[in-house]
């Protein structure tokens, strides 16, 4: 097989929707005789080892950090924000040292990382490995394009487009410096050597492969990505053909016309139960059936009615590769891994986002026709999103969705992305040493 006797490691940290993505290009992976091993935070360990990988978790775990109050101000104030980094660096050294002694423990022939653990570019270069970038968001190639689409940017023309890269760069290397003091006599070496962490390492010289895992139907390929760019499209999770939905969502998928899903994912909100009346407000205008996606986001269920029982659904969670399909829109909050998710089945969009990326994939949403513009969060009243839920039907969005499905289709995806990484350890087979025992 393609990577007997091979082993890599993955690094990526971050909530939910930055972990299946890399579970789904794990297990093809394993499909191609790789030991894969995957660090992320805590909580993921049984949907990794399912897809056949091995987890080593960090100390961190995302979810609980999310309802955290300190956290949850950071991502409303620029005030908590500032407070919050400043109070987090012990637990951001902490975790770099666990990748530092993770990597160094398992001694992988090729090393996958995420914006958020480029410290591991330091052990390729202690191991003399590869280690490539990766990215759900077209935030680590420069391009004339579009500004990096983290800042709510708008378009800045050509020159300042491209500066803003520059920026960030110098943004994210000034925020991983006391971070990275932990490890300041370990890999005094690698921390000497020359070029950013964000590009990763190659051991023949020059830039190693960086993975775009984001479609073409939603950012097409600007043309002035450096050489070493491969857009691959989104590693999608494959439909459970096992799950089984609860009786009572069943029941209710059964009983009417396809509702539509809103639900807004890892994403906190500042006051849930305000958030729930404009919600339900706005459907009570509109009369669509709906379902309610709770989880760790801003939804509750203590606003619902018996007078809406019939009309709405409360969910805890399910797969949106199950669910999705069976409905006829989604409300979300644009983290890069529901907006791929709705489009891949030809499902029309409203994106409420909150900040980082999320404004980016609304815009884009929009821009090819899948859905109405975006409407951020904190913006939301009765009226404006009793409108969107009624554009949502609209036939041209439906038309945009799909076309949008068909393309993403077509894309390597998560199997396409282990393939292609197969035929680069043959390039380069210098890169990917056996390991001896």
């Amino acid at each position: 097989m393609a990577f007997s006797g091979k082993k890599v490691l993955i690094a990526s940290l971050g909530t939910r929707g930055d972990t299946q993505p890399y579970v789904a290009l794990a297990k093809e992976l394993v499909n191609l005789g790789a030991e894969v091993v995957l660090s992320t935070g805590q909580g993921f360990d049984a949907m990794i080892e399912a897809a056949g990988a091995r987890a080593r978790p960090v100390p961190i775990d995302y979810q609980a950090l999310l309802r955290d109050t300190e956290v949850r101000e950071a991502l409303f104030s620029l005030k908590g924000a500032i407070k919050l980094a400043r109070k987090s660096v012990r637990l951001q050294r902490d975790i770099v040292r666990m990748l530092w002694q993770t990597g160094l423990e398992e001694k992988p022939d090729l090393i996958l990382f995420n914006l958020k653990a480029t410290a591991m570019t330091l052990v390729a270069r202690r191991l003399n490995v590869p280690a490539l970038p990766t990215a759900l968001q077209p935030v680590t190639a420069r391009t004339r394009a579009f500004p990096v689409p983290l800042f709510g940017l708008p378009n800045l023309g050509p020159g300042l487009n491209a500066m803003s890269y520059g920026f960030f760069r110098r943004l994210m290397s000034a925020g991983i410096a006391p971070v990275l003091k932990s490890l300041k006599h370990d890999a005094q070496a690698e921390l000497a050597q020359s070029g950013s962490l964000m590009d990763g390492h190659l051991p023949p010289g020059g830039r190693p492969l960086n993975l775009q895992a984001f479609s073409k139907a939603l950012v097409p390929d600007p043309g002035d990505w450096s050489a070493e760019v491969w857009q691959s499209g989104y590693w999608f999770t494959e439909p459970d053909p096992s799950y089984r939905p609860p009786p009572d969502l069943a029941a209710f998928l059964e009983g009417g016309p396809p509702p539509v899903y809103l639900g807004f994912g890892s994403m906190p909100s500042r006051d849930p139960t305000g958030l729930t009346g404009i919600v339900l407000s706005a459907l009570r205008t509109t009369g669509q059936r709906a379902i309610l996606a709770t989880g760790w986001g801003g939804l509750t269920a203590a606003a619902l009615d018996e007078s809406m029982a019939k009309q709405i659904h409360l969910l805890d969670k399910a797969p949106h590769s199950w669910l999705f399909p069976r409905c006829s829109g989604v409300v979300h909050h644009g983290g890069a891994g529901t907006t791929h998710e709705a489009l891949r089945w030809g499902k029309p969009s409203l994106v409420c986002p909150v900040f980082a990326d999320q404004p980016f994939w609304g815009a884009r949403v929009h821009r090819i026709g899948a859905g109405p513009a975006p409407i951020r969060q904190k913006k939301l009243t009765t009226e404006n999103l009793a409108r969107a839920l009624k554009d949502l039907e609209m036939p041209t969005f439906r038309d945009g969705a799909e076309r949008a499905a068909r393309l993403m289709a077509s894309e390597p995806g998560a199997k396409g992305t282990a393939d292609q990484l197969a035929r680069y350890q043959m390039r380069y087979p210098a890169s990917f040493p056996r390991q001896a025992g």
